[in-house]
């Protein structure tokens, strides 16, 4: 039987509904149909079948780690925004991931724009760290990385920055990888001991920490943690998180026969020191202690009402923040991962302050006088001051003067 002409396979690959040329080859062979004549089926591109049936391209697992050190190569991505707020008002996790040992670090953002300090930031702790420099880091082409500030930064430590192709995370699937990891670990936390929302912070960090102590880089025996610190790990103080906790009342004053321990809430482990992180149930502040015994049993699980109270405002222990010198803000938690709502003095309960505790404080705050009512024109013209005060003693001498005219007024 003769075998006709390579054209008229794709006749019939039309005819057939543009069906793929291995699915017509197999009919040939087969003799599946009547009436297919005998054809020499080559695999040839079909403009039409690129137009409707065009797919992404297959993407395959490396096996083998492709970098010879650490710090070669860092992966970064972005995750957020978080719809719910941490207690700091935070809504970004930075995911920062090191090819050759697999390390990973989370960082926390209030805006997308804060990307660059934060990576700035880890880069100089590492390096000095490990006393290497960083070859290259990889991320996808989002804003918050393609921007004049990190390609100065680039250009002046000769780092290579290398993107991802457009919609194509496939190739910065290290660190795709690990949010979801990371992420997906967090969330079964978090709902395991219906712990709220708001202390997602914790759990992602708790999350990392866990992460990086008990996965094994690929084609290794030895975890992460080995792999970058040189030692083993150590899980042996690892505790459930959202647990009950009992913590040492080593804070405030106390008489002799006052309660040696206070409950509160385990949520997890300190970055800069041998701490772990609780929540305190009766001063309502999340703080950092070592004198703290969790208790790890399924049955002393938090009851709603617990929960409930979880959703009040919390505040920040003092003992635990920092604040930074010559600014006026409010401190900042030495714990990157959570920045303090509110500040207010060590032993002074809550219900006696007045205002609103998330306001913070104020200051020179003086009363607006209305000098037209008051006075007229001519009197507001007077208490004006027509010659700008040359430092701070000169405006507050100014400022006691129009105050005692406005006495006299009154």
């Amino acid at each position: 039987m003769t075998i006709r002409h390579d054209d008229n396979a794709t006749i019939w690959h039309r005819k057939l509904g543009h069906t793929n040329f291995r699915n017509l080859q197999q009919l040939i062979s087969k003799n599946a149909v009547k009436g297919l004549p005998q054809l020499e089926v080559k695999e040839k591109t079909c403009g039409d079948c690129q137009v409707g049936k065009q797919t992404r391209v297959s993407h395959q697992e490396l096996s083998l780690v492709t970098t010879t050190r650490i710090l070669e190569l860092l992966h970064m991505d972005l995750m957020g925004p978080v719809q719910v707020e941490s207690i700091g008002g935070k809504k970004y996790i930075y995911v920062c991931v090191d090819d050759y040992s697999r390390y990973t670090w989370v960082e926390f953002l209030r805006e997308k724009s804060d990307a660059f300090d934060v990576f700035k930031n880890l880069a100089t702790q590492i390096q000095r760290e490990k006393a290497l420099p960083i070859i290259r880091i990889r991320s996808d082409h989002g804003k918050e990385f393609e921007n004049l500030k990190f390609d100065d930064y680039c250009k002046q430590e000769g780092i290579k920055h290398e993107f991802s192709a457009p919609i194509t995370p496939q190739q910065n699937g290290i660190v795709e990888r690990k949010n979801r990891t990371i992420q997906e670990m967090a969330r079964v936390m978090l709902h395991a001991k219906k712990v709220p929302l708001k202390f997602w912070v914790e759990a992602v960090n708790t999350s990392c920490h866990i992460h990086n102590r008990i996965t094994m880089r690929p084609g290794s025996n030895s975890t992460t943690y080995e792999i970058w610190r040189g030692r083993k790990p150590n899980v042996q103080y690892f505790h459930i998180f959202g647990s009950i906790c009992y913590i040492l009342a080593d804070r405030d004053p106390r008489q002799k026969f006052d309660v040696k321990g206070e409950e509160g809430v385990f949520l997890g482990y300190s970055r800069n020191s041998r701490a772990l992180r609780v929540y305190n149930k009766r001063t309502k502040m999340i703080m950092e202690s070592i004198n703290v015994k969790v208790v790890d049993e399924e049955e002393d699980d938090m009851s709603d009402t617990e929960i409930e109270d979880l959703v009040t405002p919390v505040i920040i222990d003092n003992n635990t923040c920092q604040k930074e010198e010559g600014s006026t803000d409010t401190p900042t938690v030495i714990d990157s991962c959570i920045e303090p709502a509110a500040r207010i003095q060590k032993n002074h309960p809550v219900d006696n302050i007045i205002g609103k505790i998330e306001e913070g404080r104020t200051t020179r705050k003086t009363d607006r006088v209305d000098y037209k009512k008051m006075a007229g024109l001519f009197v507001e013209a007077c208490l004006v001051s027509k010659v700008e005060p040359k430092d701070a003693k000169s405006a507050l001498l100014d400022e006691c003067w129009i105050s005692a005219m406005q006495e006299e007024l009154l």
